[in-house]
């Protein structure tokens, strides 16, 4: 099915020598650092504060021995992305919720974080049918990697391609082609 959304890499984020330029006035999106568990609390805060900001959660359903319940799980732990102007950066530095903001190595100045990539997670979370775990880690099809957690442990090859969230892990057989297995992404690492 044909979503219209397009694919992002973590590059996509404006490099730090092009935001120096940002518009006064003009809002974008930053992901700040803040405190584990309370996520929900700093968002609650900066509502309260008049800030749009976005915390990506997704209903889970918990099992216990005498019930179930629905709970809301934050996606990106400790991140919480708020949509600001440069002059507000400044103001929201001096709340002690915020730990800081994150930015590129040797930079003081927030990341800025393309909204089409806000709206393609959002998207992504309100229409998944399973679970969606965020991993920093971007593998490149082609690339070699190994199995290091689960039943097929230390087997290695290269990841094949993705298919509908479902990336698959080849093993090369001379003159034959390919034998594939789906792989869970947390339980890969590139191979060295």
């Amino acid at each position: 099915m044909e979503t219209g959304r397009t694919e992002h890499h973590p590059s996509d984020a404006l490099p730090a020598d092009e935001q120096s330029h940002l518009l006064p006035g003009t809002r974008y999106w930053v992901a700040a650092l803040v405190q584990m568990n309370t996520e929900k609390k700093v968002g609650a805060l900066l509502g309260k504060l008049g800030y749009d900001h976005y915390i990506p959660t997704q209903t889970e359903i918990r099992q216990w021995s005498d019930r179930k319940k629905k709970i809301e799980k934050v996606v990106i732990p400790m991140i919480v992305f708020i949509s600001v102007n440069p002059e507000e950066v400044k103001r929201l530095r001096t709340l002690s919720s915020i730990h800081r903001f994150i930015s590129y190595p040797g930079e003081r100045e927030p990341a800025v974080i393309p909204n089409e990539q806000i709206e393609n997670l959002k998207f992504m979370l309100h229409h998944a049918d399973s679970a969606v775990e965020f991993s920093e880690t971007v593998y490149e099809i082609g690339e070699e990697i190994e199995i290091v957690r689960g039943p097929l442990k230390g087997l290695y090859g290269e990841l094949c391609y993705v298919e509908k969230g479902n990336p698959k892990l080849g093993v090369y057989v001379e003159l034959l082609g390919y034998s594939y297995v789906n792989v869970d992404m947390k339980d890969v690492k590139a191979r060295k």
